[in-house]
């Protein structure tokens, strides 16, 4: 026979022990979060130091730099999986314990007051449920938005949204980098389909786009630029970043002849209050209008907007003094709602998504 009181502090060494084994391993992963962070946020001041770089073709370095960003943000699986699983049988020898002991102790007869005396257990319980989740979340950040503030996942770093959210960030740059062009090409001979083509996909923004010629506007289009790539088909891993995207902005459902076309992109970044406008010329080659220059890209100060609620653009003041803008719209949703109109026509939502050619 153990000597009661003497049991009853093998005991609680016992739990004391398995308590500093799990704040060992919680020091220890600590330790490698710190390093990761470390390396996540160097990759991420790279790419904003290349947003400076304005004369040079940064595209390459930039989807480089995600993906390299994603393999230091994502843990392999079976560490993950075998230090939660000591963590579960750490937590439930702990309850085992706490509750031998207590029934141990236990004096009847039970009456309900007895129960405030357990208030200790379930709170160290919820404290070690929430440590629990703490080091899952920091192992396995994806999908987890309580360290996304500075442990971004690697689709935010292709993100207009969160890019301008950084002071030091040239986002006009950044998009020239995206490449955004516009493409008409003919479906049949009474239709045409209009496409915007990104060479690096980015997206998380509002938009505007106008096609016009001699004769005046003939289509506009607006709304939010939002991607989901699917999974790599053979490695069943998450795609980041992707190249040549094309993002369906209309239809336009009569036969084209087009006399010195023009097309204007209006970017709204989400850190700024003046949009960025692409100016386009175009040209035709048999059954497809496209941009055969660098366009010109400028910001433009006669329109102002910002954010209100449910992260839906709203224009402040609009004094553009021609044409382009006078059909933009005062207020443009987001959640990837996009809608076109042709001039005399109804206003019409796109259905379909943006896809990799």
């Amino acid at each position: 026979m153990f000597e009661l009181n003497s049991y009853f502090f093998i005991l609680l060494n016992i739990t004391s022990g398995l308590l500093s084994l799990l704040g060992a391993v919680g020091i220890f992963i600590s330790l490698i979060i710190q390093r990761r962070v470390s390396r996540l946020q160097d990759i991420i001041e790279e790419i904003l130091d290349l947003s400076y770089e304005e004369s040079a073709n940064t595209t390459v370095k930039i989807q480089n730099l995600i993906y390299k960003y994603q393999m230091q943000y994502i843990f392999p699986a079976k560490p993950i999986k075998t230090v939660i699983h000591y963590i579960n049988i750490n937590i439930a020898f702990q309850l085992l314990f706490w509750s031998w002991l207590l029934y141990l102790i236990f004096r009847g007869p039970f009456n309900w007051v007895s129960l405030i005396y357990l208030w200790p257990l379930f709170a160290m319980l919820f404290v070690m449920l929430f440590y629990r989740k703490l080091i899952k979340c920091t192992l396995n950040p994806v999908d987890n938005r309580l360290f996304n503030s500075f442990i971004p996942p690697p689709r935010y770093l292709r993100s207009i949204a969160f890019l301008s959210s950084y002071v030091n960030v040239a986002v006009k740059t950044i998009m020239q980098q995206a490449r955004p062009t516009p493409v008409l090409r003919q479906k049949s001979p009474d239709s045409w389909e209009v496409l915007l083509k990104e060479e690096l996909p980015l997206d998380d923004y509002h938009y505007y786009f106008v096609l016009k010629d001699r004769s005046g506007i003939l289509f506009d289009a607006y709304g939010h630029v939002l991607i989901e790539l699917d999974q790599d088909p053979i490695t069943g891993k998450p795609r980041p970043t992707a190249r040549n995207l094309n993002i369906p902005l209309g239809i336009i459902e009569k036969k084209l002849q087009l006399v010195q076309p023009q097309a204007y992109f209006f970017v709204f970044p989400k850190g700024e209050k003046n949009p960025i406008t692409f100016t386009y010329l175009l040209e035709k080659i048999d059954t497809v209008y496209f941009v055969p220059t660098t366009p010109e890209v400028s910001t433009n100060h006669f329109i102002t907007y910002h954010f209100c609620g449910e992260n839906t653009l709203q224009i402040l003041t609009n004094e553009a003094t021609d044409d382009i803008a006078k059909f933009l719209p005062e207020k443009i949703p987001a959640h990837g709602m996009r809608r076109y109109q042709e001039q005399g026509g109804q206003e019409q939502v796109i259905e379909s998504k943006p896809y990799i050619d």
